[in-house]
């Protein structure tokens, strides 16, 4: 069932056997999951039915530049931050699990096996099709990205990404959830604190705050924070009255921060060779992308970190893109979401805009390019359940920008703390410090000399950058606004981390974390797929475990 007044909720007595704090991609897959299992669930979710911002400001804190305000990506209402992804589908590699040598702190307590069985079912969580990320596995047309050339053991041109609808967490499960007999959905509750028992390794209730601000306690037998990776740290560094917060034994709670960090950098040149650029859809309907990548030995001998290349749209606001669709986008950009605002802004490329009147002189020349495209954008993206996922205009010389996305080392300085100023709850406020390892930026440039050799040893391509001006361009690249990992890193021992194994906290047995927080390394990939696989492998456990703690 789904409540909207907590407070009318919360006058009887209730103890669940599960308190789920968060009913984002996390919550809910693990709510469906716990659906039917016997057991009484409670999803406490501080937003409304609906996703709005009338509560950013409760996300609101400090971050370093270029790093976005902690509000940014995020969203509270069923569904949370669902509402506005991308829907970009992309498993973790067997190496990101690995303790690599020249990766400081790599390493995952579980084997990529004991995730990868659970990418299936979270594959259908998030509408992307079947757990399959090959060209040659996925595609009616298994030819290849560069025609002529299927890659090799450096470079693996035979990888995609899967798209979601984009799924809306909270519209794809309301219905199942509002029907459920054992699994409760509480609207307005806002957690603000977590109570632990610490000699006897418990947490024994949490407080949180209804629509109409009054506090109230609620217990169960055991608790799961499916927040983000901010939200973790900052809601158990607050509810530690020492200071120290919440299971953190050994100083790592908040640290190891990481974002993947990306770049526009390189041009492709095709030199004539066929490419392929846009969208294709899968055998089972599937919207997806190809990339490059350099494989796991190539990764080892070169001493890099895991990373994807994609071929890109120009810049929208270099009018030489000779585009009448980007320069409408351009010239609309103040209607988009600020999110997304920023996206056009992170892909500029170091060039000035062009004045309006170019773009204008594009749009008016390319009338009949716009009406095509106003068609397809009415058919495939606004109407279309599957959705387009974004714009796909090549440029008019025929070259391609580089996107280039990489994990980046976990560093204990690279952090998330708490200030002295509070959100009107008085929950004190985040402060992100995110940090960029210099070797980061080597590896990354190493990286585009590897595959620069390759495309030019192998293929008719050209893959161009100044090398002094692209290790600069990378040492200026930004974070991923929306991807929040490590903070509360998965370690083996309570010396490593925050959660062991089965996600649950040290020395607190009946609290656990389903977030991209307990991600002891970030791959490339983007987080939504692994934080899901994650959350269900967690309800299987706490299936198997009943009601013990």
């Amino acid at each position: 069932m789904i409540i909207n007044d907590a407070q009318a909720f919360l006058a009887g007595t209730h103890r669940p056997s599960i308190c789920i704090v968060g009913a984002g991609a996390a919550g809910l897959a693990l709510a469906a999951e716990l659906d039917g299992a016997g057991m009484s669930v409670l999803v406490l979710e501080a937003g409304g039915a609906r996703h709005g911002d009338s509560l950013a400001d409760d996300y609101r804190g400090q971050a370093n530049a270029p790093h976005p305000d902690p509000s940014d990506y995020r969203r509270f209402g069923l569904g949370g931050s669902t509402g506005v992804w991308g829907g970009r589908c992309v498993p973790f590699d067997p190496i990101d699990f690995e303790a690599r040598e020249h990766v400081a702190d790599s390493g995952w307590p579980i084997s990529y096996d004991e995730v990868a069985r659970f990418y299936p079912r979270a594959m259908d969580h998030c509408d992307a099709g079947a757990f399959d990320f090959s060209v040659s596995g996925s595609l009616p047309s298994a030819a290849p990205t560069v025609a002529g050339w299927p890659g090799n053991d450096t470079v693996l041109a035979d990888r995609i990404e899967r798209y979601s609808l984009p799924t809306d967490f909270g519209a794809k499960y309301r219905r199942v959830l509002a029907a459920s007999s054992n699994v409760t959905v509480l609207l307005n509750a806002r957690c603000v604190r977590v109570h632990a028992r610490q000699a006897d390794e418990r947490v024994t209730g949490l407080d949180i705050v209804a629509r109409d601000g009054r506090r109230h306690r609620i217990s169960a037998d055991r608790y799961v924070l499916a927040i983000g990776g901010i939200e973790v740290p900052r809601l158990l560094l607050a509810s530690d009255s020492e200071g120290t917060g919440l299971g953190n034994h050994s100083d790592r709670l908040g640290r190891y921060y990481t974002c993947h960090f990306e770049n526009l950098a390189a041009r492709f040149v095709p030199n004539g060779t066929p490419i392929a650029f846009d969208f294709e859809r899968t055998h089972d309907g599937v919207y997806c992308r190809r990339k490059f990548q350099l494989s796991d030995a190539a990764q080892r001998r070169h001493g890099l970190r895991n990373c994807a290349f994609r071929l890109h749209f120009p810049n929208y606001a270099d009018a030489t893109h000779g585009s009448a669709v980007m320069s409408s986008i351009f010239l609309a950009k103040s209607l988009l979401i600020p999110e997304y605002r920023n996206i056009l802004g992170s892909y500029a490329d170091g060039a000035a805009d062009s004045k309006p009147s170019a773009h204008l002189r594009n749009v008016l020349l390319g009338i009949p390019e716009l009406a095509r495209f106003g068609v397809r954008w009415l058919l495939e993206r606004q109407l279309a359940r599957r959705k387009l996922p974004y714009t796909l205009v090549p440029n008019a010389d025929g070259s391609y920008p580089v996107e280039f996305n990489s994990e980046q080392t976990p560093l204990a300085s690279s952090r998330i703390t708490l200030v002295a100023d509070a959100d009107r709850h008085g929950l004190p406020r985040a402060k992100v410090e995110w940090r960029l390892h210099a070797d980061d930026v080597d590896a990354a440039h190493r990286a585009f000399i590897v595959l620069r050799n390759e495309v030019q040893r192998s293929t008719a391509c050209r893959l161009e950058f100044d090398e002094e001006q692209l290790r600069a361009r990378l040492g200026r690249s930004i974070p991923v606004g929306g991807h929040h990992l490590g903070t509360a890193r998965m370690a083996a021992t309570a010396a490593g981390g925050v959660v062991d194994g089965t996600c649950a906290v040290f020395g607190l047995r009946n609290l656990y974390i389903a977030s991209s927080a307990v991600f002891p390394t970030s791959g490339h990939a983007n987080p939504t797929l692994t934080i899901v696989a994650l959350a269900v492998r967690l309800a299987d456990h706490l299936k198997r475990s009943g009601t013990a703690a």
